[in-house]
């Protein structure tokens, strides 16, 4: 059993439908590093690679200071990191990247000064800055990740609009050789009216000039009423190709417009399908944009 592509399309916004954007989650929670507990902040990250987030965290807590992150024992840590919406001052950060299903979970801990962390109670105001700074950072991961995916979607949904402009674009074609066929076999038609007219006259002239050249001496006159009916015969032979050319063309534009009409209805059933395919595409592309302000409204 064969599937409808349409369908099939359909059923693609069916399920994103139900696949949309997933929540963030930012929590307080105790981060495991080097054998020991540190206070520290959680954040999820939906749907974004592992790998992706792990680069671009990294980029994010080496940015504005000569520091390097180490990573050791499966987390990273960097000392010395300017950041400055959590503090003045230097900080050292320990994190942790966990992969799972769907989401990547990182685990952070802001050292603040040695053995004083950023966490609620003691260190408040650095703690809330710390944690809307892990959150801005999984929020511009799941936001880069959603616009990506719009991106791809309006280019698929580009590439069909291009495919219906090809369909249209061979209508028109087929429709512009519709009518200069139809010029071409007026205009032969008209001139077949007059070749078929020349033609009538140089039959009856011959066969006047012929009756007259037998009652003729032979002589000089006779030679040159002969050569005049050679001269009309080849002209008749000129006027019967021409006739035939232009029978000819006429029969070239009659198969033209035969096969073009027959074509016609299939471009235009190629254009019907791809016009639903371009509205299934546009409610797929809308989604994704209804997701990607949905995330940035987080």
């Amino acid at each position: 059993m064969k599937t409808n592509p349409l369908l099939a399309l359909l059923m693609t916004v069916a399920c994103f439908t139900t696949n949309a954007q997933k929540p963030i989650e930012v929590f307080e929670d105790n981060v495991a590093f080097a054998d020991a507990d540190h206070p520290g902040i959680t954040v999820t990250i939906p749907e974004v690679g592992y790998e992706t987030v792990e680069k671009n965290w990294i980029r994010t807590i080496e940015s504005g200071t000569k520091s390097k992150a180490v990573y050791e024992n499966g987390a990273w840590s960097i000392f010395g990191a300017n950041i400055k919406s959590i503090s003045p001052t230097p900080v050292n950060i320990y994190s942790r990247l966990v992969g799972q299903d769907t989401l990547v979970k990182l685990l952070v801990s802001i050292e603040l000064k040695k053995d004083f962390y950023a966490e609620r109670g003691l260190a408040e105001s650095e703690y809330t800055s710390a944690k809307n700074f892990i959150r801005q950072f999984a929020k511009d991961q799941y936001v880069n990740f959603a616009k990506d995916q719009l991106e791809a979607e309006e280019n698929k949904l580009r590439d069909i609009e291009n495919e219906l402009k090809g369909f249209q674009k061979q209508e028109s074609k087929l429709e512009k050789a519709i009518r200069k066929s139809e010029s071409t076999i007026k205009n032969e038609n008209d001139n077949l009216v007059v070749l078929n007219n020349e033609l009538s006259t140089l039959t009856e002239e011959i066969i006047s000039q012929n009756e007259q050249v037998v009652l003729l001496e032979e002589g000089a006159a006779k030679e040159e009423r002969l050569k005049y009916i050679r001269d009309l015969e080849k002209r008749k032979t000129k006027v019967t190709k021409n006739i035939n050319k232009a029978k000819n063309k006429i029969s070239k534009a009659e198969n033209a417009i035969r096969d073009a009409n027959s074509r016609i209805p299939k471009e235009e059933s190629l254009q019907n399908t791809t016009k639903e395919r371009i509205a299934a595409q546009e409610s797929v592309v809308a989604q994704f944009r209804a997701k990607v302000k949905a995330i940035e409204a987080y």
